[in-house]
């Protein structure tokens, strides 16, 4: 290829004569050819220092020194031949007409010109929706989320680490010219040139071997990994693969969908890159329903952020805020700064606006700081605090209100909330759950949620706990702070200081035998009652026996007792103490048939199964009832030794429980269709241990509970829960809970419930309705709702609707609110409106939380 004594030489011999070569021939040969002279050359230029190149790319001012050029020199397979062996290539003896339109061109240096400077040759200006919409830009790139892809924490950067970039180069062009003495290749037509995962498309180029270099002109294709960039010109280095494009469109892809254009770019190094007058959005191409337009804009790959300056955002071409700066994520990583303001009104707060600013301390620490304006009650001060490593999590939520305007004799308000877990060595591990309030009234005045409203104790608890080889040992102090005022104080609970336990583990002895222990010691602690130590400790042996047709499971304990009273009442011993035995026999068998389920294969199980138990009986009242109450009664208690909790009473036993248990079960997933339980108690004895002094029941058979769960469609799903009982006059029906659910797809859910409860005292009473749904209307609109309806006190107890509006990279979303936060008073009525760009964040309140509690079955898009 090389003539060793012709200081330039034009590509193409005419030393034979052949027949006229198709334009395909051409395009093969010009391949060849580029192949041919940078092998060539490469071997003739290896001995010889190249000269730098008088124009070469002017840095920017934060770059890295360049490396030395002959470093990036393509190395010469051995079976090439030597620079002395002319190498001819096979072209016709005439040049043909169709040559004769590329002229040989002085070599153009390559200038990488910095942000503030502008580029030496203007591009005619193609509008800026029309690059971002460009279909180069999309051809063979799917879109099937907005943004950052879901579970995605970062990117990867555009192209590998610059040890990796000594790699060779493929050139393709419909006609090549080389010029030897200023080692320059110059390309025309359909011109593709290839280094590993990149790729640069043009229609003319220059090549500058001896700096790297390409200028390129007309139909720029620039493919990165996870980049992909158009525009009408280019200066592009393939050594540092920095660059300059004008008229451009970008389009990131793979970890994150996003796309925009701008009049020029820069890419800065393998991570960075930096556009002037640009738009940005993450909607798919054709979608404009949000763009962000600034003066400058800067990708970050490495951190996965993005700024923008001198900023504005448009709905549907419609500016809605301006900026000088913004920082916003193009990944799932943290990053500090200020989030979405979060604004908002209700009856209690007025108006509401939060301005929270984020602070990534370190990659396993963060904070969050919350200032709080409300019209009604003035600035509160709210923070969190995290720190996260493999071994322990810790998280400090506070707020602070240092003066409140509508209830000036408050004084300071604050909440606190601190929770820990963590591990110590391979054994020991911890865990604190501490939550404090300032008053009684702080939870109603500033909690938004029915399930923080409702609370009545805040728990303040801290463990430590040791793990041994078949046993572990738990330490435990535990208090709680009474926010419920109509709590009288000696109705509030106890606090543990301390609670130690000890447990081992199941161990075979002999023949299958098993032994376990469970020891505690408490002392609970109390201003307004009795209070002192408890002493409790239950062994027990047990002879399970399994089989795949069922099991039996003999078992006995014994349960002992020891207290250390301190203000018990006159008349009861301080120190009682009490050593009560325990058997019972659990069994069980497992039938089994094949049947047909509306046309489906299935498995039907018939399962009965017996529990009996005795325990001897103990005069038990004058002990005080420091963690005991009467356990709920349903199916599920029915197969359990003890009526209640904790260890102050153990209930006297000598009962049968007969249960029944069927399912139909799907053979080809393993579904289960239909499950049904029915079981009852029958007593042989009256139990006598009672939680009061009141009067036990003489019925020689408890309530009848039952259960059953059915997947009546594909779309729908049932769930029943009944207790009767059969020896009473009037409100046998002591319990009924029926749920119903419509979920045809992720989109569409309706959820209707009814429950009633006749409880063991007044405050346990409740009978509801309870209806959420999630529908779509159209391809756009959602509407969302629920009303708890309470029909013991006829009144709503919480109710809300809204719309969401919104696509793949927008949603709006708007809700009312009705909360009844106490029984005693009036309810309050608030307005959240949230909106979530997808990419760039959400403005307003966390609507998509109080769904996600409140419609079971919620799914946020």
């Amino acid at each position: 290829m090389v003539a060793g004594s012709t200081p330039s030489v034009h590509p193409f011999s005419h030393t034979a004569f052949r027949p006229m070569p198709t334009l395909a021939d051409f395009k093969q040969s010009a391949r060849a050819m580029a192949l041919l002279v940078l092998a060539a050359v490469s071997a003739s230029s290896g001995a010889t220092e190249s000269s730098p190149s008088a124009t070469a790319p002017a840095p920017e001012p934060d770059s890295p020194p360049r490396s030395p050029q002959t470093a990036f020199t393509p190395s010469t397979p051995q079976h090439l031949p030597s620079v002395e062996s002319p190498l001819i290539p096979n072209r016709p003896a005439e040049r043909d007409a169709a040559l004769a339109t590329l002229k040989e061109q002085s070599a153009q240096g390559v200038t990488l010109a910095p942000p503030d400077e502008t580029p030496a040759a203007p591009v005619a200006a193609i509008p800026i929706e029309q690059r971002a919409d460009d279909r180069r830009l999309h051809l063979d790139l799917g879109w099937e989320y907005c943004g950052p892809a879901p579970g995605v924490t970062d990117t990867t950067p555009m192209s590998p680490p610059p040890d990796a970039q000594r790699l060779p180069i493929e050139i393709t062009a419909d006609l090549v010219d080389y010029d030897r003495e200023r080692d320059l290749i110059q390309l025309q037509g359909d011109i593709e040139i290839l280094q590993e995962s990149r790729r640069l498309r043009a229609d003319r180029s220059h090549y500058n071997r001896r700096t790297g270099d390409v200028n390129a002109s007309g139909g720029i294709e620039l493919d990165y990994p996870g980049l992909r960039l158009i525009g009408e010109r280019a200066d592009y280095n393939l050594e540092t693969q920095r660059g300059y494009l004008q008229q451009t469109g970008y389009r990131l892809y793979g970890q994150a969908n996003l796309r925009g254009a701008a009049s020029e770019a820069w890419l800065l190094d393998a991570e960075r890159s930096r556009y002037r007058d640009v738009l940005y959005t993450t909607c798919p191409p054709g979608n404009a329903a949000w763009s962000l337009r600034a003066h400058d804009l800067e990708l970050n790959q490495g951190t996965g952020l993005g700024v923008a300056r001198q900023a504005r955002l448009s709905l549907w071409d419609v500016p809605v805020l301006y900026t000088p700066y913004m920082s916003f994520p193009i990944d799932g990583r943290r990053r500090s700064g200020f989030l979405i303001p979060i604004i908002g009104t209700s009856e209690q707060t007025g108006f509401d606006f939060s301005l929270p600013y984020y602070w990534n301390i370190a990659p396993n620490m963060d904070a969050t700081l919350v200032p709080r304006l409300m019209s009604s009650r003035g600035l509160m001060l709210g923070g969190e605090f995290r720190y996260l490593s493999p071994r322990q999590r810790i998280e400090l939520d506070g707020e602070l209100l240092p003066h409140d305007r509508k209830d000036e004799a408050a004084g300071v308000r604050g909440a606190l909330r601190i929770t820990q877990s963590g591990r110590l060595g391979a054994r020991w591990s911890t865990a604190i759950d501490y939550a404090s309030v300032s008053d009684d009234q702080y939870l109603l005045d500033f909690g938004n949620r029915l399930d923080v409203t409702s609370v009545r104790n805040l728990i303040q608890r801290a463990d430590l706990f040791y793990g041994g080889d078949g046993w572990w040992a738990l330490g435990r102090v535990q208090q709680f702070q009474t926010v419920d005022t109509s709590i009288a104080p000696a109705n509030r609970p106890y606090g543990q200081l301390p609670h130690i336990e000890l447990n081992v583990a199941p161990s075979t002895l002999i023949s299958g035998l098993e032994y376990t222990f469970d020891g505690q010691y408490d002392y609970f602690d109390h201003n307004s009652d009795v209070h002192g130590g408890r002493l409790v400790a239950i062994p027990s042996l047990r002879w399970p026996l399994r089989r795949s047709f069922g099991h039996l499971i003999p078992r006995t304990r014994l349960y002992y007792t020891q207290y250390d009273l301190a203000d018990q009442v006159e008349g009861a011993e301080s120190q009682p103490s009490y050593l009560i035995p325990n058997v019972d026999l659990d069994g069980k068998l497992i039938f089994e048939r094949e049947t047909d389920w509306f046309g489906h294969e299935t498995l039907q199980t018939l399962e009965p199964r017996l529990y009996y138990v005795l325990t001897a009986y103990a005069d038990q009242s004058d002990n005080p009832l420091f963690d005991t109450t009467e356990l709920d009664f349903s199916f599920a208690s029915l197969f359990r030794p003890n009526r209640f909790t904790g260890y102050d009473r153990i209930s006297d036993e000598n009962r049968l429980t007969l249960g029944l248990t069927t399912r139909t079960i799907a053979n080809h997933d393993g579904d289960v269709l239909l499950r049904a339980s029915l079981g009852q108690v029958y007593y042989f004895d009256e139990p006598r241990v009672q939680l009061d002094s009141t009067e036990p029941d003489d019925d020689v058979s408890s309530s009848l509970a039952g259960e059953l769960a059915a997947r009546l469609h594909p779309d729908w799903t049932a769930q029943l829960g009944l207790q009767w009982n059969p020896h009473a006059s009037e409100n046998a029906w002591e319990k009924q809970i029926l749920q119903l659910q419509y979920a045809p797809g992720h989109e569409r859910l309706i959820n209707l419930a009814y429950r009633y409860n006749l409880g063991n005292q007044a405050s346990d009473d409740y009978e509801n309705t309870d209806i959420s749904f999630q529908m779509p209307i159209g391809s756009r609109v959602r509407v969302v709702g629920r009303w708890l309806y309470s029909l013991l006190n006829d009144e709503t107890v919480e109710a809300f609707a809204g719309l969401e509006f919104g696509q793949c990279c927008w949603r709006l979303r708007i809700l009312g609110q009705h909360l009844k936060r106490d029984a005693d008073e009036p309810a309050s009525t608030s307005v959240m409106l949230q909106l979530e760009l997808a990419g760039l964040g959400s403005f307003g309140n966390s609507i998509d939380k109080v769904l996600e509690r409140g419609i079971y079955g919620y799914q946020s898009e």
